[in-house]
């Protein structure tokens, strides 16, 4: 037994290799197999793999009209997140450097000028008698105190940015509970025309919130791609582009939320657009809706008009103090003296690096420069851009989200898969309020405390 084992051991041992060869065979055909068996099928998937990687560096973006304006971020779903953790990422990220946003609006004239200035220094220290230089000292003391005040800024602005993101969440989950609410217990029945009539006005103008809020905090109305615009974005700044983005919002208004077939909801639309505060005046026309609605179904008890009315006015006063919160994050920006500081600091910090650098690097004084300077001023500039969340957030996701869950909903309820208050069919048994009677049957709240003391004991 013991001459059989070893012998076993030993031709174990020598079939490894073979086994190796073949996996490791197997395993390459595969690899080719599932790549692509010709150079031609290799490089057409490389490309449109790149592709998807300057899509993903430009937010989904297909043109900007100018380098100026940032990339609006877009909601990932897995493709997006499977992008966004591969492997090859880092090769990803240089590939698609010549797109990245925060290069594009710090090439000219930061960098530009930081080369300029530093070519001319390397030029002149190579005929100067006299080389033009300094030590390190002046530039690494303070960098410290730079670098504190870089990321001090970075931190608050993505604090912004979260708190933003949060605001509209909020926002998103309200105006689902409106809806909701609205269509559940506003109509008595499937018969009762004037309490559905009622809860569709409140779901309209659940989605006109949205999308109004949305123009009224940024100053294109939020767009995907900025080519939909017939005029430039300085003359937007200037306030010369309202007709252009009352026409916009108008369209949108209507593609999403009335129809001006109606005479009423044209009435509506019209009023909506021409208000001096639009989500304000939305959000009083779904308090008016629910009010009317609520007070035709209370009949002779005005008490339980009270009541209902509550239910959903807490939810429009959610709406409302977000609304507040959203116009304070746009209107209250980081203090402007962190922000001139740190711009201040940052250029003399980082013109002055060529003279540090040259004694070092020689001839590559350009490069190294224009390389620290992009690395410093890239992240300060990203920091400015995410100072003003609303125009980085996909906010036109969102408003798109609202309105395809309110139609969802109220697609439900013309189905009649939301069953109503009268059309119930329930026998009920006993009292549904408890009265004087009946109190003297359950403990009382002293007593029920008394039982979970004992009971923790």
């Amino acid at each position: 037994g013991r001459e059989r084992a070893k012998r076993f051991s030993v031709a174990l041992v020598r079939s490894i290799p073979s086994m190796l060869r073949k996996s490791s065979a197997t395993l390459l055909s595969r690899r080719c197999l599932s790549t692509s068996a010709t150079p031609v099928g290799w490089a057409r998937r490389w490309s449109t793999e790149i592709r998807n990687w300057i899509s993903l560096e430009k937010g989904g973006q297909e043109k900007r009209q100018n380098r100026d304006m940032p990339t609006r971020d877009q909601n990932f779903d897995h493709e997006k997140w499977s992008i966004h953790k591969d492997p090859k990422r880092h090769v990803r990220h240089f590939v698609t450097w010549g797109y990245s946003a925060a290069t594009q609006r710090i090439l000219f004239p930061d960098l530009a000028l930081i080369f300029s200035s530093s070519a001319l220094l390397t030029a002149f220290n190579h005929v100067a008698e006299i080389p033009m230089y300094m030590p390190p000292e002046p530039i690494v003391l303070p960098s410290v105190a730079l670098g504190l005040l870089i990321t001090f800024r970075t931190n608050t602005a993505n604090m912004r940015y979260n708190e933003a993101r949060c605001l509209w969440g909020e926002i998103v989950n309200t105006s689902r509970d409106i809806t909701r609410i609205a269509l559940q217990w506003m109509p008595q029945s499937k018969d009762d025309a004037f309490g559905k009539a009622q809860a569709a006005k409140v779901c309209r103008m659940t989605k006109a919130f949205s999308i109004v809020l949305k123009y009224h905090l940024t100053i294109d109305g939020g767009s995907p791609d900025g080519t939909r615009l017939e005029v430039e974005r300085d003359d937007l700044i200037k306030g010369e582009g309202g007709p252009i983005l009352k026409k916009e919002l108008r369209d949108e208004l209507i593609k999403y939320c009335f129809d001006p077939n109606d005479p009423e909801q044209l009435i509506e639309l019209d009023r909506c657009v021409e208000s001096s505060h639009r989500p304000l005046w939305t959000i009083q026309q779904m308090c008016t809706a629910s009010h009317a609605g609520i007070w035709a179904r209370c009949g002779d008890r005005p008490d339980r008009a009270i009541r209902d009315a509550h239910l959903l006015e807490r939810h429009f006063q959610r709406l409302c103090g977000a609304m507040g919160a959203c116009e304070r994050v746009h209107k209250t920006p980081i203090p402007t003296a962190f922000t001139r500081h740190s711009s201040r600091f940052l250029t003399v910090w980082c013109n002055a690096m060529p003279l540090v650098l040259w004694p070092i690097v020689g001839n590559c004084t350009p490069l190294a420069a224009v390389f620290v300077s992009w690395a410093m001023l890239g992240t300060e500039d990203i920091g400015v851009q995410v100072e003003e969340p609303f125009d980085v957030l996909p906010l036109f996701q969102y408003t798109q989200g609202i309105a395809a869950t309110c139609d969802g909903m109220a697609k439900d309820a013309k189905a009649e898969q939301i069953t109503l208050s009268l059309d119930l069919d329930v026998e009920r048994t006993g009292p549904q309020i408890l009265a004087n009677g009946y109190a003297d049957k359950f403990p009382t709240h002293v007593e029920m405390l008394s039982h979970a003391k004992v009971a923790r004991a």
